[in-house]
């Protein structure tokens, strides 16, 4: 099986519906963000404090291309889809599923959340970004899950299913 990419804006639940998956495949996962610390000895929000966000998207880039493209499941951070080298890529290499969740979801599960650099800073406008990262999500995805109001029981077997339709068509 291909490997499996969750995209989506923070706080869509990729990390959480990626442990879900990987119970129900019982595929390694793997996270995006985690592998950058790991790498990179630094936080997210330290890198993107002392190193910026270009910095950070270029670490993101070079941990995506490293990722495995069978039998795992791969929770990516929510900027991923930024650049167009990794758009690509994702489409070539794996089965993306896109995490939509309403900007209300999102702020009420982020409500309380100091660790994300971007939900933090104050002069940028998440809506916004939100609103113009959307197509680019849907540009990648082979499947996309609305996520409000489910649970993550929910939302893995609605990916299943998906999965299996998929399988079929081809």
């Amino acid at each position: 099986m291909k490997s499996i990419y969750l995209i989506g804006f923070m706080g869509s639940g990729k990390t959480t519906v990626a442990n879900g998956l990987s119970q129900a495949f019982t595929k390694e996962v793997l996270d995006t963000d985690e592998i950058i610390v790991q790498k990179y000895h630094q936080s997210i929000p330290e890198i993107f404090q002392q190193k910026g966000e270009s910095t950070f998207r270029e670490y993101e880039s070079s941990v995506l291309f490293q990722t495995p493209t069978e039998d795992t499941i791969i929770a990516t951070g929510g900027g991923i889809i930024e650049k167009g080298s990794n758009r690509k890529w994702l489409k070539e290499n794996g089965i993306s599923v896109f995490l939509k969740t309403s900007w209300e979801e999102i702020n009420q599960r982020l409500i309380n959340d100091t660790d994300r650099p971007i939900w933090n800073n104050q002069s940028r406008n998440k809506r916004i970004l939100l609103e113009e990262r959307i197509p680019k999500y849907e540009e990648v995805a082979d499947i996309i899950v609305h996520t409000d109001g489910k649970s993550i029981g929910d939302i893995v077997k609605e990916i299943q299913d998906k999965l299996l339709e998929m399988n079929k068509s081809i």
